[in-house]
């Protein structure tokens, strides 16, 4: 990326800051109010919307594109889990019943086996969801499904062959499964998703004026791969974005000024609940259970989690695990290759990467801010 890229992306980032802090995440609307979600913010946020639009189709697609023109190996490392897991996201009809973009599950990287998940309520979704502690310092070594989950930490030093993570280890019906923008990208293709191929086309093409040479499916399945599928999500975005926004207007236009569905829950009894994101990094859910008033449980099935995770209850390595066998590393004291593809994952948290020698000695830690 040039320079000139980098300072637009930062100037960007900056944009999307100031207007998150002009909308409010709790503003109330009311056009002739200056401390609300009043007229000028609305243009302002629109303003934005079309620049933001500008920067994903002349410099990001493009950057992506040369990025992979350039360094055409990480087209061929990094391949993680080849299960694929991806939430349906953005609800049409404000009870998480329907979605502009679909969901699904695809094995062993053959999108011919995928299925959809329609509905943040489809029971396949939400039955085969289960984290595993054999390998993470934790209490309860046995898969649970996260309504049963705890957390009850317990740590007895680093063992090759035991626990060596905090992390937990999620599955998906007992399957360590990749989640995040390929996953997202390669569901929406296997869903048939027109916009999702016809963005994923124009990449392609680029590349292949680039290089000469054509991208491959198969391709995907990598480090640069992660990059594509978020690069595909944000060109799509835009569009949904500009939706969004005219479907707010109209809102507004009719005195709609509704902005969530306010639960009811009973005073008395239990009662179980989980709600799902398609997140920038995948698919994240929060289960809680309430008794009487009062949450009894509660847990959360993050991103990260899905893609840090440790081996498994069945001893399976984990997505990260995974896409690092095989990379080829020039300088064990810098390994920059390691920190290439864990940075394609996106991780929620400052990561640490250790080397550690065939006696178990630590090497060197890198630490990512």
């Amino acid at each position: 990326m040039t320079l000139t890229a980098w300072w637009h992306c930062w100037a960007v980032n900056r944009r999307i800051s100031r207007t998150w802090r002009s909308v409010g995440v709790a503003n109330p609307i009311n056009l002739d109010s200056i401390g609300t979600l009043n007229l000028e913010r609305l243009m302002y946020i629109k303003s934005f919307i079309d620049k933001l639009s500008d920067f994903v189709e002349q410099v990001y697609k493009v950057d992506t594109a040369v990025i992979a023109a350039y360094y055409p190996e990480w087209l061929e490392r990094g391949k993680g889990a080849v299960n694929y897991l991806s939430a349906p996201e953005f609800p049409t009809d404000g009870k998480n019943g329907s979605f502009l973009f679909p969901g699904g599950y695809i094995t062993n990287a053959d999108l011919s086996t995928y299925r959809p998940i329609t509905s943040h309520s489809d029971e396949f979704l939400i039955k085969g969801i289960q984290e595993s502690a054999k390998h993470a310092w934790y209490k309860d070594e046995a898969p649970q499904a996260p309504w049963e989950g705890t957390t009850i930490p317990a740590y007895d030093g680093w063992s090759d062959d035991g626990k060596y993570s905090w992390v937990k280890s999620p599955t998906f019906y007992g399957k360590t499964v990749e989640v995040g923008p390929l996953a997202n990208m390669l569901c929406k293709l296997a869903a048939g998703r027109e916009s999702t191929q016809t963005k994923l086309n124009e990449i392609i093409a680029l590349y292949q004026k680039l290089t000469g040479k054509t991208l491959e499916m198969a391709q995907l399945h990598s480090t640069l791969g992660r990059i594509i599928g978020r690069t595909v999500h944000c060109c799509e975005l835009q569009n949904v974005l500009q939706d969004q926004y005219n479907a707010l207007i109209v809102n507004i236009g009719k005195g709609d000024y509704t902005t969530f569905v306010k639960p009811n829950i009973p005073a008395t009894g239990e009662f179980k609940g989980v709600g799902f994101l398609e997140a920038p990094r995948g698919m994240l859910s929060h289960w809680m259970v309430i008794k009487d008033g009062i949450i009894s449980n509660y847990q959360a099935v993050v991103p990260s989690t899905w893609n840090s995770g440790p081996r498994n209850f069945n001893d399976d390595v984990g997505p990260y695990e995974q896409s690092l066998v095989g990379t080829p590393i020039a300088d064990p004291a810098k390994p920059l290759e390691v920190v290439r593809t864990i940075h394609s994952f996106d991780p929620c948290m400052a990561c640490a990467v250790h080397v550690v020698d065939a006696d178990g000695n630590e090497v060197v830690s890198v630490k990512v801010l």
